[in-house]
């Protein structure tokens, strides 16, 4: 009896010790965060909830509420990137970066963060800045909670085992022989390496296995340990959430899993030396390209106007710098015959110090021998924007688009979202940041004319990308060479000299016709489905409004006809055509992007024609745009710029990366008809104006129509467009033509198509096609790569070090389906790629028949909530629907009915369809396209027991 009171009063007694916990506990929970911004900014067509708290260990956190979701997603920001490396190792913040996701100390087991996410539905990815790194994760929201945790514990305890330190090291310099040979990666850093020797920025950022290594006085080990301590801190990070969760919810996780990420109290690391000084002024670059290109890029660094983002001046001036309109920079030079395009950019945080301007000239042959000229109308055109420029004609221009364009912002989500959010984080105020680009709050003059006193010759900076370009020096880290050299003060005296007389021939912008008038909302049709509006022979109009609250919409016309598969000349015609008037449009092209509408020109199984944006004056532009094509006029100069351009792409394919090469004969094998770059070249010169003339008639009187209309119309708005067509057009009552398709053909063997790459790695696609049964056979596909793709990674790259970028994709190829495995490699040949790809699918075999069904049930739901999510912009609203009417499908917006049979899927079917897809040879067709580099040469090329050898497009049956 006394046993049993004492046992009794203890009850008692632990029972209200526990409720003094649990109430001491709900205390602490109250105090574990503040409130530190409510007011944030946002558009007025975003219903979001936001809040920044700010957690007891010193972290700031960004929460956005949106109940439309079915996925969650996380990013956190660090302010520290490559220009903080140390001399001593060079590349170690990127290697940080890759290092951490090898485990933590509650989640030890390597590549389990990653696989995570993707078998959660979503995945994960990370980048290194110079001045901040960034990672990110998308993932299911039922399993939120432990991914935040994931997250929190590789900043708390990251095991950065050593024994995977040599693996990553071949990680981190895979990844660097990607950029090795790339033009482009060499051009940016060089605009680095010409900075002042004595800033950080100035060195080689990503590492690689010469600067990540052991050297006297400087671990490798012992730096990454350290620089992880003196840089990752709880109050520096930034980071970033959105989930379908409440605000209340998403306080509680933050909380619980991120509060364990330590404060250690650090400052942001602050560079006080200057980017420049006179004499990284006024130097000209050149540079040797790999690829025949013919670049001229001006840069000016100028004084930091980041804090003035609320008012612009960069913008302003990059806007009238890179506009098309006639009588334009881009357009003089354009009719000059010195420049295919002109692009400015302006980057108002490119350090704390810096902002800066870039104008990219893509050079004609001519341009490329008169550069002097392209640089003086620069400086002409600055000149005429400092006297005639700075106005409030031009502000209202400026502040109407930004306005309109904010009003209705597409509402952005998951993982870019909380990326780009993060990052902004260490740059901007917390109530401007969804904001802060499109704020105009005032036409500030002084802001304007003090940024352009910069824009002078003794401040330019100049890089010329060239085949005949003057080099002497190799390029550090990177294959190539390069010169710099001071520009005499002669030439900068010529240029503004020759400024004054280009100035005449050039005018500034006008205002806007295409700024929209009514963003008003029709009136709602309520079809749940696309409506075929006419189904006549030749004739097909399909329509479908939006479900958002948006005043947008979305027109795709096809002038039907197989003209561009007819011959290896009616391709090149096409191509020759479509160039010459995209130029012509390029006065509208700026204008109607600035005005919020955009439009784009291309060939596919006929005549492609579509424009999306603001509703208002879409049908307008769509039936501008089909004018212009059908009365084009092909003078002899833009005639022969198309060629120039259309022959240096062609020959500039075997310079481009082996997996888009890779890609690219892939796409060849399986579309017919296609013809080798060679084919297509000896055409171009016999290319005569009245051929393109004769080609456009033929469009337009051979052709049957189709048309899909979306959003933001009525169903007697786009009948009456139809009308307005078919005076435009002499509709032929064809059936739809549709390019045909390989379709799989077992007894033919293997297809193997051997490509020769100019740069140095080797890549493989090695794909699997089977006949298709329809939608199941792609939801099978479908299900089976969410449960491979990860292993392949995890396989191919951590475990065995072959390439950096492997990856595994499942889609349709006609009436067949096929699963590929793909990568490019610096390590290994393409016929060492094959053989562990087969071995990779040999021991898959194992985890996937011990696949727990409730393992694969949640696989399976988690990626049909990605079907799920409620749309938050038309492009993502109709994706399914627009390519299913791409494919010329009788019945289109069966986008629920899929989903019902990827609900139908068992994990018993998926492990048949593996076993039948990978391992009965009488049922599937291969296709391997393997792109031999120049490191492996010697290296003999992969062969199949039974194949069809293709050295060259053209010797493939063409049926």
């Amino acid at each position: 009896m006394f046993l049993n009171h004492v046992l009794r009063h203890f009850s008692l007694f632990a029972l209200i010790f526990l409720f003094s916990l649990q109430a001491h506990a709900t205390e602490n929970h109250m105090k574990s965060f503040e409130v530190i911004e409510k007011s944030i900014i946002k558009s007025p067509n975003d219903t979001r909830q936001y809040q920044v708290i700010r957690l007891a260990n010193n972290l700031e956190v960004l929460l956005v509420s949106d109940p439309d979701l079915k996925n969650s997603a996380a990013s956190l920001s660090v302010p520290v990137g490559s220009m903080h490396n140390p001399d001593s190792q060079l590349g170690l913040a990127h290697y940080l970066e890759h290092m951490l996701f090898l485990g933590s100390e509650r989640y030890p087991v390597i590549n389990q963060y990653s696989k995570f996410m993707s078998q959660n539905g979503g995945y994960t990815n990370a980048y290194t800045a110079q001045e901040r790194t960034v990672y990110g994760f998308e993932v299911n929201d039922s399993v939120f909670a432990e991914a935040l945790d994931r997250l929190g514990d590789v900043m708390r305890a990251p095991l950065l085992d050593e024994k995977y330190a040599e693996k990553e090291r071949h990680t981190v310099d895979a990844e660097q022989q990607t950029y090795y040979d790339n033009d482009m990666r060499k051009l940016y850093a060089l605009q680095r390496y010409s900075l002042n020797p004595e800033h950080p920025t100035a060195r080689f950022g990503t590492g690689d296995l010469t600067t990540l290594v052991d050297k006297p006085g400087s671990v490798l080990q012992q730096e990454l340990e350290l620089f992880f301590q003196e840089h990752y801190s709880a109050n520096s990070m930034k980071v970033a959430l959105t989930s379908p969760r409440p605000i209340k919810d998403m306080q509680n996780i933050a909380v619980e899993y991120l509060t364990q990420i330590p404060d250690r109290k650090l400052s942001k690391p602050s560079i006080i030396t200057p980017l420049l000084t006179k004499e990284q002024l006024a130097i000209e670059v050149q540079m040797k390209p790999t690829a025949d290109l013919k670049y001229l890029q001006v840069n000016f660094l100028v004084p930091s106007v980041k804090d003035e983002y609320m008012y612009q001046p960069g913008a302003y001036i990059s806007r009238l710098l890179g506009s098309d309109h006639k009588g334009g920079l881009s357009d003089y030079l354009k009719k000059e015959g010195l420049a295919e395009s002109v692009s400015a950019g302006f980057y108002g945080a490119y350090s704390d110090q810096y902002s800066q301007f870039n104008m990219t000239f893509k050079l004609t042959q001519k341009g490329l021998s008169e550069q002097d000229t392209v640089v003086a109308s620069l400086f002409a055109y600055i000149d005429l924007i400092n006297k005639h420029g700075v106005n409030e004609l031009q502000y209202s221009e400026q502040k109407k688009s930004l306005d309109n364009y904010f009003q209705f912002l597409p509402k952005s989500s998951g993982f870019n979202y909380v990326m780009s959010l993060s990052a902004n984080m260490q740059t901007y105020p917390l109530q401007d940041l969804l904001s802060y680009s499109f704020r105009l709050d005032g036409f500030k003059e002084k802001f304007i004319r003090g940024l352009l006193g910069y824009l002078t010759p003794e401040n330019s900076r100049l890089f010329l990308i060239s085949p005949d370009a003057v080099v002497e020096k190799d390029i550090p880290y990177y294959q190539g060479k390069y010169s710099q050299a001071k520009i005499k003060k002669v030439r900068l005296q010529k240029w503004l000299i020759k400024a004054k007389d280009i100035q005449a021939e050039m005018t500034l912008p006008k205002d806007n016709e295409w700024l929209p008038e009514n963003t008003t909302l029709v009136k709602a049709e309520k079809n749940d489905k696309a409506v075929q509006l006419v189904n006549n022979p030749g004739l097909s109009v399909w329509f479908k409004q939006s479900e958002l609250t948006d005043p947008k919409g979305i027109y795709k016309l096809q002038l039907n006809n197989n003209i561009s598969d007819q011959s290896p000349k009616a391709r090149i015609e096409m191509s020759l055509l479509l160039s010459i008037v995209r130029k012509q449009l390029s006065d509208l092209t700026f204008s109607t992007q600035e005005a919020g509408i955009g439009f784009s020109i291309g060939s596919y199984n006929g005549l492609f024609i579509s424009t999306s944006g603001y509703s208002d004056k879409q049908s307008k532009l769509l039936l501008l745009l089909l004018d212009h094509f059908k009365n084009t006029k092909v003078d002899k100069q833009l005639l022969d710029l198309a060629k120039q351009e259309l022959t240096r792409r062609l020959n500039n394919r075997s310079k481009s990366k082996p997996m888009d090469l890779g890609l690219d004969g892939f796409r060849k094998l399986t579309r017919q008809p296609e013809w080798s770059d060679k084919t297509l070249l000896a055409q171009i010169e016999k290319i005569t104006a009245d051929d393109l003339s004769e080609l456009i008639e033929q469009i337009f009187s051979t052709s049957s129509v189709r048309l899909l209309a979306l959003g933001n119309f009525s169903s007697s708005e786009v009948l009456q467009l139809t009308e307005q067509l078919k005076e435009k057009i002499k509709v032929q009552p064809n059936a739809f033509y549709q390019k045909k398709q390989l379709n799989a053909d077992p007894s033919q063997g293997a297809l193997n198509y051997i490509r020769h790459s100019e740069k140095e790695d080797d890549a493989l696609v090695s794909l699997y096609l089977v006949k298709s049964q329809g939608s199941i056979s792609l939801a099978k596909a479908e299900l089976l790569n969410k449960l491979l793709k990860p292993a392949f990674y995890d396989q191919i790259r951590t475990q065995e070090q072959l390439t950096y970028s492997p990856f595994t994709a499942s889609f349709k190829v006609g009436n067949s389906l096929a699963f590929g495995l793909f990568t490019q490699s610096p390590s290994v040949g393409a016929a060492a790629l094959y053989k562990r790809f087969e071995a990779f699918l040999e021991n898959f075999k194992k985890p996937l028949m011990a696949m727990k069904k409730s393992e694969f049930e949640e696989i399976k739901k988690a990626h049909i909530a990605n079907y799920l999510t409620k749309p938050s912009n038309l492009s993502g609203e109709f994706s399914y629907l627009t390519n299913e009417w791409a494919d010329n499908k009788k019945a289109i917006d069966t986008k629920s009915e899929y989903i019902a049979v990827l609900e139908s899927v068992t994990l018993e079917q998926v492990q048949q369809y593996y076993m039948e897809l990978f391992f009965e040879p009488q049922k599937i067709q291969q296709i391997i396209v393997q792109v031999k580099g120049k490191k492996f040469t010697e290296a003999k090329p992969l062969t199949l027991p039974k194949q069809l050898t293709i050295l060259n497009i053209d010797e493939l049956l063409k049926h």
